[in-house]
């Protein structure tokens, strides 16, 4: 009789524990599945994938086409996100009793909102991805300069929300926007209220298009054709010691998609900046001379006031520019600075002199031979060759 009831006991116990075991395996199933891409988070995922593509698709082409102004201001709010606000932060901290990150220079040195923002406000222009840049250098001076105390302004407001508790508010549509602190800087509101997050993505994105993302008659993201004088036709050997005249609708033909190759571009304004275009297409035909046995290099010029400029590899052309295109780094071109401060009149003066534009081909030259061209130029070159940036260089 006893032996009975054990065995029912055990036999009731193990109903007992079956149960409990697929009900738990049911909750760890569901759990799982809800963390698991690979199954009903998959369709979460792809949906997720879909619109970050389509959000690309519609953001790349304007991230491409901002002002100066505008990409100045966006990296002047990633700094300040990035140090700025997390010394606000700190001093939030100090405000209120609670220990404070150590990590942050400007609040442990002040501690006081008004000290942190004034201290770190003007020192966004020394920021690497700024003062390595000339134009942007050269702009976010001249917007600090006209509204220091706006910016302070703005960032003392933030800081004392979060010393409050509350949140620090949408800074980047404050800073850059079309009523911004920094006056108007980006006149899209979609483009001002990115986050950092969306611009580093943009940042990172914008340097990955390639040969097959858009034909060479058409901007990326549009289906306007460009404005374009006719191509010139192409012989089997281009002409050396020569500037290659290149218009909008071979622009990505012969200057980017030719990977293998160095491309110096001259975008010129003969009408509207006269006295630079008589100064530097001088020193051009003299670089293209000097340089007429570097077989990787060609040089060339594209007229922007009969052609479009291609986007996106030359989205900050809206005066008289010299552009170096290094082979297989088309997405990233270096500017060779003008003479005179961004800001001002242009003249003959702002003109990139002789030794400016060998110079960067001396460091930046794909091959050996390039680069040593380029400093065989200096060398033969007189003094008054190199450094003379006026129009009147007839006898040169």
């Amino acid at each position: 009789m006893m032996m009975r009831r054990r065995s029912r006991v055990s036999v009731r116990l193990c109903a007992i524990a079956c149960v409990v075991f697929l009900a738990t395996m049911t909750r760890f199933s569901f759990a799982q599945d809800a963390d698991d891409p690979t199954t009903t988070g998959a369709t979460s995922t792809t949906t997720e994938t879909g619109a970050q593509t389509e959000w690309l698709a519609s953001a790349l082409p304007r991230f491409r086409a901002r002002s100066v102004e505008c990409a100045t201001c966006q990296k002047m709010y990633a700094w300040y996100d990035e140090h700025l606000m997390l010394a606000l932060m700190d001093a939030a901290k100090r405000s209120s009793g609670r220990r404070a990150s150590p990590s942050s220079s400007f609040a442990s040195k002040y501690g006081e909102l008004e000290e942190v923002i004034e201290e770190a406000v003007p020192e966004v222009c020394a920021a690497g991805s700024i003062a390595l840049n000339a134009t942007i250098r050269s702009a976010c001076r001249r917007m600090i300069e006209k509204s220091e105390d706006e910016v302070v302004a703005l960032y003392y407001a933030a800081g004392a929300r979060l010393r409050d508790g509350a949140e620090e508010g949408a800074l980047g549509e404050a800073l850059c926007g079309p009523r911004g602190a920094l006056g108007g800087a980006c006149v899209d509101d979609d483009v001002a209220r990115w986050t950092t997050a969306e611009l580093e993505v943009l940042e990172v994105e914008s340097g990955k298009v390639s040969v097959f993302d858009f034909d060479h008659e058409q901007a990326p993201g549009t289906a306007k054709e460009f404005k374009s004088e006719p191509a010139e036709a192409l012989t089997k050997k281009e002409p050396v010691g020569t500037v290659l005249k290149i218009v909008a609708s071979d622009f990505y033909k012969r200057v980017i998609f030719d990977r293998d190759r160095d491309a110096l571009m001259y975008f010129s304004y003969p009408t509207m900046a006269k006295e630079f275009h008589e100064a530097y297409s001088q020193t051009h035909a003299r670089v293209a001379e000097a340089l007429e046995d570097a077989e990787d290099l060609f040089v060339g010029q594209l007229n922007v006031e009969k052609n479009d400029v291609p986007p996106p590899y030359a989205d900050m052309v809206e005066t008289p520019s010299v552009l170096f295109y290094r082979a297989r780094k088309k997405e990233n071109p270096r500017w060779i600075p003008l003479r005179t401060p961004a800001g001002e009149y242009i003249t003959g003066e702002s003109a990139p002199t002789l030794a400016d534009v060998l110079t960067m081909v001396s460091k930046h030259g794909k091959t050996a031979a390039t680069r040593e061209a380029a400093d065989v130029a200096m060398i033969r070159a007189s003094k008054e060759e190199l450094y003379a940036s006026r129009g009147d260089r007839d006898e040169l």
